[in-house]
């Protein structure tokens, strides 16, 4: 609205809001040169503008002048007859020098820090004057911590003066204890009993005179507060008949736009798809009861926040950040990916992203989430059920087939080895045959959890059936470094295995072949392990041995397993038929 169009009653009423009580004299003015302009600037404080402000800097700068005044009246009354007049001179310089830092500090427009030095300063002085020189606790005393209390209630708050009440309680009590135990020292600076009524009267007075201006602050706020309040009743309601013809006008025009609205936002509201409506920062704007339930985030909590930054993780916020690029420059989406609860939660979600158009301007996006996590996991699930062993949770068959085939592909590439091991536990039949198959399956999973820590990221053991493992290494060094390896493992078997509260004992018989030298494809590389292992066997077990092309080697041996043939890759089970 142009301020011509401004009725000229609320013009007023707003002119009135910005008026001080008081102004300043101008820079050009007589008054604002010479001694008097020097004094008025000394005795008022002009860098206040707010009224109440002002009366208490005011205050508080005649208090600080007056304290200045009465230090010295003090040095003058002390000093003559003091034993001790430097240390009396040395407290009234420290008291002076106090009282003219506050004065630059309020002169300078901070009232409350201003306060609060003198204060404090006065208090610790009053304290240690009632601890050393006056030595003890007498009237002047308790006058002078009244007066700090008094000050501090008028110049800071009610706070402040609270602490300074406990502070002072504190140092009374302390200087009561003091003196019945008899540990205050000698009176340093006696004063005359008229001195002492003059002093006492003083502070008196200075009392008085605090109260006095706090009851007239007080007073004087009032009768603003009732002046302004009469004012405010009639420019409210002149206000009041300005706001109702304008409400007026504005519902006869936005009635149908908001039955439209309410229509539109009903069917947002009841969608079962979460819905969220983003600025052109990103930024969530609005955002439906199914986004809430799904991401746990309520309106109020998402509102203004970057979408992205809320519901992703670290590891793909950049690839929503990039699909949310995409929408704002015009292309619809449709995707799918992880996102993260309020709770911390994964879900994983379908995205559908469409550009908002409105006017030929695109003013912001409107995404759409649908939880498909039960549907991922139970494909998940189905993926580890074909390609995992269900007792051990191994690789089976199949992954192992797809993994070699993988590392024989980077190997080729890399012009690296890779080293194929396989496993046959000794001794496996006989812990099957005695203690039974649901013992035997205990012992399988205690094995592949021991074979699992001997194993690198890049490394893979399969479960190939019954008491059967077989390794995958990539980048192997050399046949010594595969050495190592096997040693490592016939070690990591060497440990008794506690099964049902029984130590059971076994080891285990290895093949190694390696690539390039033993084979070429994994069916080579696992028929040449499983010979090289059956060698083992036949000489003694709990060994490995590497796979040689000597005529002894080459023999199969009895009962060589089909899938080694890898014309089919069967699922494992529980346990096969070990040897």
């Amino acid at each position: 609205m142009e301020a011509d169009q401004i009725p000229i009653e609320i013009r007023k009423f707003l002119q009135y809001l910005d008026r001080s009580d008081k102004a300043a004299p101008a820079a050009g003015d007589p008054e604002s040169r010479g001694w008097r302009a020097w004094v008025r600037r000394l005795l008022i404080p002009g860098v206040f503008e707010q009224p109440d402000e002002a009366r208490r800097a005011g205050t508080l700068n005649a208090f600080l002048l007056f304290s200045l005044v009465i230090n010295n009246l003090f040095a003058l009354i002390l000093m003559p007859g003091s034993p001790q007049p430097r240390l009396i001179l040395t407290m009234l310089l420290g008291a002076s020098l106090l009282g003219v830092v506050s004065l630059v500090k309020l002169h300078q427009g901070h009232l409350r820090a201003s306060a609060s030095i003198y204060l404090a300063g006065m208090w610790f002085g009053v304290s240690v004057l009632a601890f050393s020189p006056l030595g003890g606790l007498g009237s002047a005393i308790i006058a002078a911590y009244l007066l700090i209390l008094l000050a501090a209630g008028l110049f800071l708050n009610a706070t402040h003066a609270l602490l300074y009440a406990l502070a002072s309680w504190f140092a009374i009590t302390a200087l009561y204890f003091a003196e019945v135990n008899g540990r205050l020292p000698e009176l340093e600076v006696p004063i005359e009993p008229e001195y002492r009524f003059f002093i006492i009267s003083l502070v008196f007075v200075i009392g008085i005179v605090l109260v006095y201006l706090s009851a007239r602050g007080v007073q004087e706020a009032m009768q603003r507060a009732r002046r302004n309040e009469v004012n405010l009743e009639e420019y409210n309601q002149q206000l009041q008949a300005v706001l109702a013809n304008m409400e007026q006008i504005v519902a006869e025009r936005s009635g149908e736009i908001l039955q439209q609205k309410q229509f539109y936002q009903a069917l947002v509201d009841n969608s079962p798809i979460a819905i969220v409506s983003l600025d052109t920062m990103q930024c969530v704007q609005s955002c439906n009861p199914a986004f809430e339930q799904l991401f746990g985030y309520t309106q109020s909590e998402a509102a203004g926040q970057l979408l992205d930054a809320l519901i992703t993780t670290p590891d793909n916020w950049l690839e929503a950040s990039a699909n949310t690029e995409r929408i704002l420059a015009g292309e619809t989406i449709k995707t799918t990916g992880q996102r993260v609860r309020k709770d911390g939660q994964s879900l994983e979600v379908e995205i559908y992203g469409v550009p908002v158009n409105a006017d030929n301007q695109q003013p912001g996006v409107l995404a759409m989430y649908h939880d498909i996590t039960d549907r991922v996991r139970a494909e998940d699930h189905l993926k580890h059920l074909a390609t995992h062993d269900s007792l051990t949770m191994l690789p089976n068959r199949a992954l192992l087939y797809d993994h070699l085939s993988h590392a024989l592909d980077m190997a080729r590439r890399n012009q690296s080895r890779v080293a194929v091991f396989f496993l046959d536990l000794d001794g496996f039949k006989s812990v099957n045959d005695l203690l039974g198959h649901a013992q035997g399956d205990q012992l399988l999973q205690q094995v592949a959890q021991r074979l699992r820590l001997t194993l690198r990221k890049s490394d893979l053991v399969a479960r190939i059936g019954g008491d059967e493992f077989a390794f995958v290494f990539e980048n192997v060094a050399s046949s010594q470094a595969a050495a190592v390896v096997a040693g490592k493992i016939m070690e990591s078997l060497a440990e008794p295995f506690l099964v049902d509260g029984q130590g059971v004992s076994i080891s285990g018989s290895i093949g190694v072949s390696l690539f390039p030298e033993d084979g070429q494809d994994p069916r080579h590389l696992l028929r040449n392990a499983d010979a090289a292992m059956y060698r083992v066997k036949g000489h003694g077990k709990q060994d490995f041995q590497f796979f040689s092309r000597s005529a002894e080697q080459t023999r199969p041996r009895p009962e060589l397993p089909l899938w080694l043939n890898f014309d089919s890759l069967p699922k494992s089970s529980s346990q096969s038929d070990p040897d």
